[in-house]
């Protein structure tokens, strides 16, 4: 199968080093809004994150985006899961942003640590009875005899605990990614896209242009 004949121009936008502002964190923030406002967006939080397992081979799958700190992002999963278990081996981890109707990307690089405890049980607080019944009977990345079996528990989990308020399970909790490097990257006509790349150096953001 050969896909040679794909092609699509780019000439929605273009970006400059100097739009970038003293704190790109802030220039992230401000292209997430506007891929919030687009309707063509259905979920402009969604962020593919790789890792790096033991026996150093890449893995990457699409997680959500909950919260945006000064030089951090934050997302929540299960620390039993593969990625979890990567992470307390190597806490190297890449997160990348694809908002294709607005011809843009994101990537971020950092490392990886658990938020506390607090952040952990204010965020599980929030979520939807459904959705924390879901974290707790999920072993997140175990074998399943079945889907149907996997429903059967969910189900009997609801139906035991549908008055009661549910605690957060230990293994479940926030991953915060510290940032020190993030690169913008605007598709441009002719496949010129414009990219900068910024190195958190010694408390200090350091820009450059990258050639596409």
């Amino acid at each position: 199968m050969e896909l040679f004949n794909y092609r699509k121009s780019y000439n929605k936008d273009k970006l400059n080093i100097s739009d970038i502002g003293k704190n790109p964190i802030d220039f992230f923030v401000k292209w997430f809004k506007e891929a919030e406002k687009s309707d063509q967006i259905i979920e402009p939080n969604a962020m593919t994150i790789s890792t790096i397992d033991e026996n150093n081979f890449p893995s990457s799958r699409v997680v959500l985006l909950k919260q945006i700190k000064d030089r951090s992002i934050v997302f929540f999963t299960n620390y039993n899961s593969k990625k979890g278990k990567s992470l307390e081996k190597n806490k190297n981890i890449c997160a990348s942003f694809y908002w294709a109707p607005l011809e843009r990307q994101v990537i971020i690089r950092g490392h990886a640590e658990k938020t506390s405890i607090n952040e952990s049980e204010n965020y599980f607080n929030s979520r939807p009875f459904e959705s924390q019944a879901a974290a707790i009977i999920s072993n997140q990345s175990e074998d399943i005899d079945s889907y149907e079996s996997l429903l059967e528990m969910y189900n009997s989990f609801i139906d035991q605990n549908k008055n009661t308020k549910l605690k957060r399970p230990y293994n479940w909790g926030g991953i915060e990614i510290f940032i020190n490097q993030i690169e913008f990257w605007q598709g441009r006509k002719n496949r010129l896209h414009n990219r900068v790349l910024c190195n958190f150096i010694e408390n200090n953001w350091d820009y450059k242009l990258l050639s596409p």
